[in-house]
């Protein structure tokens, strides 16, 4: 009898288990679903502002998404003879962040347009892949508004950004495109982080490279780092492997996610896609 009621009570503590068990995934997999985008999007206000920056020839801009979102946006032209860029940049901060990389793309004589997504910096709304195409877009749109053919602006997508560059580059035809630290997908990412949650049925915002870049004939160049833990650098292979020529992919021994040296990073821009070679000393490798 006592050997019974010890099953009993033990197949119910099992049942009970199996239950919270099941509940404890559940809701992790809802709370994943629900607040995705709260773990994606990192945007803040800004913190400085252009003026605290020294960033020759450069002005701060209102673009207007598709849907009439107001983008804060820097805008530079290029010096004589220099070329045009776009920069789309990565899932957290503001304009301010991206002030030191502006700085080398300047000194180097090159414009740049680069606006902050929505929800982030000083513009409205709240970040969404679809929005943020939107973004990108009218980035563009606004570099050939002030008379910068697409054919001769190379786009430049760092870490989210690349993403992001990657499916401008399906929809325009670039001098070159330039993703800094990129990833196959968003999701294949989540998977890597949270292999026993179902992230490629989940992830709302993809933005997926892996599956664009084959179909992508511009000139791809990528840079990447061993060291980054944010996005392996596996990722930069898998992508390079996948694409067509001229590509190529730097990889930086020892070098994480952001503390690459970006002057180097830049020249090897300059050099791979041809661009002007104004105000630049070469880097010791």
């Amino acid at each position: 009898m006592f050997k019974s009621l010890n099953k009993c009570f033990a197949s119910k503590a099992l049942r009970a288990l199996i239950i919270a068990v099941v509940a404890i995934y559940a809701a992790a997999v809802v709370y994943m679903y629900v607040f995705q985008r709260g773990l994606m999007y990192h945007p803040e206000r800004e913190k400085y502002g252009l003026a605290h920056y020294n960033l020759s020839n450069t002005e701060e801009v209102t673009i207007t998404s598709a849907d009439g979102t107001k983008l804060q946006a820097w805008f530079r032209k290029p010096d004589n003879g220099c070329d045009m860029t776009v920069f789309l940049h990565g899932n957290a901060g503001s304009l301010d962040d991206r002030a030191d990389k502006l700085k080398e793309l300047a000194e180097m004589g090159y414009g740049f347009v680069i606006a902050s997504w929505r929800g982030f910096g000083e513009s409205e709304g709240s970040p969404t892949m679809e929005g943020i195409y939107n973004d990108a877009r009218a980035a563009i749109e606004f570099a050939v508004s002030k008379g910068y053919a697409v054919d001769d602006i190379v786009l430049i997508g760092e870490s989210l950004g690349s993403g992001v560059a990657t499916q401008m580059a399906t929809e325009y035809k670039f001098k070159g495109l330039f993703l800094i630290t990129p990833y196959t997908s968003i999701a294949d990412r989540g998977a890597e982080i949270y292999p026993l949650l179902p992230v490629h049925i989940l992830t709302k915002d993809n933005y997926s490279v892996l599956d664009k870049i084959a179909g992508i004939k511009q000139p791809l160049l990528i840079i990447h780092g061993t060291k980054d833990t944010i996005i392996p650098h596996s990722h930069s292979e898998k992508i390079i492997a996948a694409a067509m020529e001229p590509k190529k992919l730097v990889i930086y021994p020892d070098i994480g996610h952001i503390n690459y040296d970006k002057k180097d990073v830049f020249i090897q821009m300059r050099d791979f896609f041809g661009m002007c070679s104004k105000k630049v000393e070469a880097v010791a490798n």
